[in-house]
């Protein structure tokens, strides 16, 4: 079973696009509505959501795990998945399959994420590998007024200065490298446009669901379960717009934020 996790519904992007390659795989998608977003965080918080994170899903018989959250991408690579204290799980993150993907178009590409992507530098070191350079800009309010359920008017100002900075940087490729982006991806190609800019803007979803349906076993019966950490409209909403047309489940995982305190 693939199980998929994210701070919230930003994730819900990513499985849109494995669903869409992968009808017949079973998954179970955890999403920490309590706690989400992630961004804004620190790497011990994260880290300690991630290993509660993982537990969900190792309970709900994931073996084979897409970590939907670029926040989480940092200790997905330098925490070793056995030491979280939760087995041994295949994994498939979103900072590779983006960078191989962009490295090689030898473009000037924008990155932006949340605070703590940007200041992870995990991004800028694997395009730095590849001897491709990034230019990276925090958006650090975006994932939270998403989250949230913010209007278009709530939305725009945001993503109009983050559209102008990587405009102001001469990006000629714009990724969002937060999953809850894509979700106003309409607003950045808007915006980029009003600067007078024919940028690109890049959803990673499909990259990574390309290296998931290349990794994972898409046999199953199709079956498709949430859970959430806290109950949320917005969530609910977001999986009824994309996945309306087949049978799901959304059930309470309970709280997880006392895993915090854990020493």
């Amino acid at each position: 079973m693939i199980g998929i996790f994210d701070s919230g519904v930003g994730g819900l992007s990513v499985l849109a696009a494995i669903r869409r390659r992968m009808p017949n795989a079973d998954i179970v998608y955890f999403g920490d509505t309590e706690n989400a977003p992630y961004g804004n965080k620190s790497a011990r918080e994260i880290a300690s959501l991630l290993s509660m994170a993982l537990r969900r899903l190792a309970a709900a018989g994931a073996t084979d795990i897409v970590s939907a959250c670029n926040s989480a991408s940092v200790s997905v690579h330098t925490v070793p998945i056995d030491l979280l204290r939760v087995g041994t799980f295949n994994v498939v993150e979103m900072v590779g399959p983006t960078v191989a993907v962009l490295a090689p178009r030898g473009k000037r590409i924008a990155l932006l994420g949340t605070a703590a992507t940007v200041r992870s530098n995990i991004y800028q070191d694997a395009f730095a590998a590849r001897r491709a350079e990034v230019s990276a800009i925090p958006v650090p309010e975006l994932a939270g007024l998403i989250e949230g359920g913010a209007p278009r008017e709530k939305l725009l100002p945001v993503v109009r200065a983050a559209a102008e900075e990587a405009v102001s940087r001469g990006a000629e490729i714009v990724s969002l490298s937060c999953t809850h982006f894509p979700f106003a991806k309409d607003l950045f190609e808007e915006c980029l446009r009003e600067a007078g800019s024919a940028a690109e803007v890049f959803d990673p979803a499909e990259a990574v669901a390309e290296e998931a349906s290349a990794r994972f076993s898409s046999g199953g019966k199709g079956g498709l379960n949430f859970l959430v950490s806290k109950d949320s409209p917005v969530f609910a909403a977001h999986v009824e717009r994309l996945f309306g047309g087949e049978p799901y489940t959304i059930s309470p995982a309970g709280s997880i934020y006392w895993a915090l305190k854990t020493p």
